[in-house]
């Protein structure tokens, strides 16, 4: 008899894309990341969450990088400054505009950029001794994307997931006094791993977030961005929260919150 174990059975991706569905998660398209691009410009740098992520990166024997869903260069300017070679990847050429505008003004020369997607074909994309995916693990093959992370690392990878079922902070979730329905946690790429053979570290990052808006009408946006269509009562009551927001000089209201990640980490093995 053969010693398996049953947990090796388990489909966790197809059991990931149910619960995907039925969340009030849904993947964001290339033109709706063009969209918040200008807005991540403006909110500057997320140094506490850049500092907890690198100080945790194993860096021996690392020379290049690839860094998934790269955004404005929160991490790949960074590395790039650190490493000889950083290729960074997005499929939003909204952000990939803001990189670059982020990359000049940083004075580095050492990064490339390639506008690609998940499902893209990654040819031109050199492997690298350390592959990095940095909250942009929101894709509906979850194993698909685990995989290609791996098979373009030589020596490891480290990816982030939002630690909690959803983007929203313990107080705008109150306000809204009804229950959101939780995207998959991380455990799922856990499990997915440990399949693969790559059994993961998991460490945890805390960081702060938010931004400043304009009128509730912004505020209400991001709220839906983060979760989906709101009803009349909803906005009521979101609308009643940010009126009792902060205010900054320039009148606007300010909203924070803290996050916790779940930061993965595997190894390639040896040859």
């Amino acid at each position: 008899m053969k010693n398996r174990q049953p947990f090796l059975d388990i489909d966790f991706n197809a059991r990931y894309r149910e619960q995907l569905r039925e969340s009030s998660y849904r993947p964001k398209t290339s033109e709706e990341w063009d969209e918040r691009a200008a807005a991540r410009g403006r909110r500057g740098p997320d140094s506490d969450y850049t500092e907890a992520f690198l100080s945790r990166v194993d860096f021996s024997g690392v020379r290049t990088a690839l860094d998934i869903g790269c955004g404005t260069g929160n991490l790949a300017i960074p590395l790039a400054k650190r490493l000889r070679r950083v290729d960074a990847l997005d499929f939003s050429a909204g952000m990939l505009r803001q990189l670059e505008e982020n990359r000049r003004a940083a004075g580095v020369d050492n990064l490339r950029v390639h506008a690609l997607s998940w499902t893209d074909s990654w040819e031109a994309v050199p492997v690298a001794d350390l592959v990095i995916c940095s909250r942009a693990l929101g894709v509906e093959d979850l194993r698909g994307a685990l995989e290609k992370m791996t098979r373009w690392a030589r020596r490891r990878c480290y990816a982030t997931l939002h630690a909690a079922g959803d983007f929203l902070g313990d107080d705008v979730r109150a306000a809204l006094g009804r229950e959101v329905a939780p995207r998959p946690g991380y455990i799922y790429a856990v499990n997915m791993l440990y399949q693969m053979g790559f059994p993961a570290r998991v460490d945890f990052l805390k960081s702060t977030g938010g931004m400043t808006y304009a009128d509730a009408g912004q505020f209400l946006e991001a709220v839906r961005w983060r979760i989906g269509e709101l009803s009349a009562a909803d906005e009521r009551r979101l609308r009643r929260f940010f009126g009792a927001l902060p205010q900054t000089g320039d009148g606007r209201r300010r909203y924070r919150h803290e996050f916790v990640w779940a930061l993965l980490s595997w190894e390639k093995p040896g040859p």
